[in-house]
Parts: structure tokens; sequence; C-alpha cells
């Protein structure tokens, strides 16, 4: 996104003509923040409770804001209709969302009209960055149901003069190229295995960089070694994109490629704490991330402590914007599972296993002594586990002979993961 696409939203966001000061936004979203706590309360019988000894005459800064009780994920399973602050004749899209690794009550989430109609507009200034007025989008997203991730994003690109073409959960990558080559495919949107898959499949058919120029990866964790991998098949720039559905999915998008997330802040606050006190942590440190959306009044998302780790880039972005920005770095605060020799963690075995040439996806399952690793693409076994000793969780049991490594690559064009959920390492499953 540039300078101009990204300020140009935000101040129409924000009902100004010009660009704020990073003073100005962080006023506006000190009221937007105090309105959105009284409108919560008096609609909410969840906030009713929750916030009854606040008054928010006394928050005075986004400080004091910091202070106000936090709720968590698993109101949004056992009782989502508490933090409905409107009628429910108002409310345009119910989400269902089970997260990786729950077996239980999924969550539910609330979208107004109004909620779904910032998402598309958010989406449409968001992408105009990565693909040019008349330019063809593949989708790598269900994009059947209306109000669904795949249908905002068709409607935005729609409205901004490009066209989206919905493949869908991806199922086989050689399906996927032969319809970006038949549609004029410019960019691909997709979770990072599956445009990871798309690449090798396209590099495995020797088809020039530079075709498709541009790749937005969103959805699920980021690895870095995947943004690499994309980059040098595909021959294209790589933006990174973080969001929640819990929040109304856009949430933070990159510039350029490598400058950090700009975070979409009248409608996403985010704050960075520290997991053991809840109090912020400062620019630059990691920490647990805390949302707020400040101007949905349907379902208010008020301190939602998100089980996400993650940390707010230090200094302003080279384009000038006053948005704050996300490391892309963001990762799941139990990611990992314990090992006799120490705690293996997704993030590790994301970038170790995506770094190794021709590794196109994996899955990874631990049964009890044994890490079972499925893996797609032709990526040489000897050069997997020799990336998997690097990591010192791997390496230590290996040494002691605590555990054992079983390898199987699938060689097919399909994901090691059927579907579109948040990948973990499973326990417990062979």
């Amino acid at each position: 996104m540039s300078l101009s696409n990204l300020d140009r939203w935000l101040a129409g966001r924000m009902g100004r003509e010009a660009v704020p000061t990073r003073p100005e936004l962080n006023a506006w979203l000190l009221e937007r923040l105090k309105e959105l706590v009284d409108h919560a309360r008096r609609g909410s019988p969840h906030y009713a409770r929750h916030l009854a000894g606040v008054d928010t005459a006394n928050l005075t800064s986004l400080d004091d804001f910091s202070h106000l009780p936090m709720i968590e994920p698993e109101l949004l399973r056992t009782n989502p209709d508490s933090l409905l602050s409107v009628s429910r004749d108002e409310i345009e899209r119910v989400v269902t969302l089970s997260s990786s690794g729950t077996t239980g009550t999924p969550k539910r989430i609330f979208h107004t009209t109004a909620d779904l109609e910032a998402t598309r507009d958010f989406f449409s200034w968001g992408m105009a960055n990565m693909v040019e007025p008349g330019g063809t989008v593949l989708v790598l997203l269900p994009g059947a149901r209306p109000g669904g991730v795949g249908r905002l994003l068709g409607d935005a690109l729609e409205r901004q003069g490009s066209r989206a073409v919905t493949h869908g959960e991806l199922t086989d990558a050689g399906a996927a190229v032969d319809q970006c080559l038949s549609e004029g495919v410019s960019c691909v949107v997709g979770s990072p295995a599956h445009v990871n898959l798309l690449a090798h499949a396209w590099s495995v058919r020797g088809l020039p960089g530079n075709v498709i120029r541009s790749a937005l990866l969103c959805w699920d964790i980021i690895p870095d070694a995947v943004c690499a991998a994309v980059a040098d098949l595909l021959g294209c720039r790589v933006y990174r994109h973080w969001g929640m559905i819990e929040t109304g999915l856009g949430g933070a998008v990159e510039c350029v490629p490598g400058s950090g997330m700009h975070l979409r802040e009248t409608d996403v606050f985010v704050e960075i704490v520290d997991p053991h006190t809840g109090r912020l942590l400062p620019d630059g440190v990691f920490g647990d991330m805390v949302v707020t959306t400040p101007l949905k009044r349907g379902m208010p998302i008020i301190r939602y402590h998100t089980g996400d780790v993650g940390r707010i880039l230090p200094g302003r972005c080279d384009c000038g914007s006053p948005l704050r920005r996300l490391d892309p770095l963001v990762r799941r605060r139990r990611d990992g599972v314990p090992l006799s020799s120490g705690i293996l963690t997704l993030r590790e075995l994301n970038e170790a296993l995506y770094a190794v040439p021709g590794v196109a996806d994996f899955v990874a399952r631990l049964k009890g002594y044994t890490l079972h690793l499925t893996v797609c693409g032709d990526g040489r076994a000897d050069a997997i586990l020799e990336a998997l000793k690097r990591l010192p969780a791997v390496a230590g049991g290996l040494a002691d002979g605590s555990l054992n490594v079983d390898i199987e690559n699938k060689h097919g064009a399909g994901p090691a993961v059927p579907g579109l959920g948040k990948r973990r390492i499973e326990i417990g499953v062979a």
C-alpha cells in the first residue's frame, strides 16, 4: 500500500481531509474507545457487568484504557450473545469459528452490515498497491458465502477496478497454476502454505518469473522462509497481512514488502502487554496481543486477549504513515510441544523445513517418542533431517535417544493438511 493509498484510507475513515499526526490519531482513538465502552455497557449484558465500575470521564489517555479488564476467547464460545450490543435484526453475518486443536464449542462472532462494509473498504485500499486496475487476482480462500472472506475480497477488488477469480481452498496446486495461466492472473492471495504449494508447482513446470507480480500471504502464521521461497519461485513481490475473524478480518497489511504491517487502527486497536502483569510493553518488545474494535457496534470487542504473541515495530515507516506497524512475526503463545530435550515450536519447524529446497508443504505429528513428518514436494529426506538437527530440541532428543524422526514424502500437488485450518504440531496421531 503506497503512502497515498494508506493515508487516504485513514483520513477518510476518520472523516477528515488531512492525514492526522500521530498525536491527533491517538486523541481520536481515545474518544472512539470511550464511546465504545459507553455503548457496550448500555447494550451488552456482559459489558454492563464487566465494565460496571468504569467511568469513561476518567480515561484521559490510551494508557488509562489499558487498565480496563480483558475478555478471554472462552467467552466467545460459552456466551457470545452476551456481547451483542444491538438488536439481532442488525446482524448480517454470524461466523462460527473452530480454533486449532479445539474440539469443544466453537467461537461465534457477529457482524453488522457496517462491519462488513468497513472490511471491504480496507481490503480495497490494501490491495491497491498489489494489483493494478484491470488486473486479475486468484483468491485461494473460501468464496461462496455472502460476507465470507473470499466474497468480501472479491467485492473490494471489483470496486477498485480489478477482477477476482475465486479458486477456493487449494486441493491441487497444478489446477491452481492452470487457472493462473488461463485467467491471466497477476496476483495471488492465500494462506502461506497454499501459495507456497502453487509457487513450487509453478517452478516445477519451468514457468517464467514476474508473470505473477505479487502475492499476499494471509490467514495463518507467515514464515519468513515461505516469503523467501514464494518471491524466488514466482519472481514476485510478497506482502503479508494479519487479521482475525473476531475483529472483522482485515487487521494489518504491508505497504511494501519487508516494511512491517501497518495496523488498521481505526478499526483494530492493538495493545502489547506483559503476559504476567498485563501491563503495556514498549514498542519493540514481544508480548501478548490484546485487541479492541473502536468502531464495531454490533458485537464490540473490548480488550480481547487473543492468545497471540507479537510486537509493535519501533519508529516510523519510510512511507511516512502515522499508523503503527505490527511485526509480521506474529505467533501463537501455545504453538509448541514438549520433548524431553526441550520445547519444539511450530515457528522453528516452519522456518527450518520451508527453507529446505523442494519442501512445498508439511505437517508434523508427535506420537509417543516419534516425530512424524509428512512432506509435499521433492525435498530430500537427508536435507530435511539435517534441517531438523539444527533445532535444539530435536537435536537433543536424537542425541540421547528420546526422539525418533519418521519422514514420509507424498510427492503430490495437494497440501499436506486438507482444508484451511490454522496449522499446529498435532499430538497423539500418526
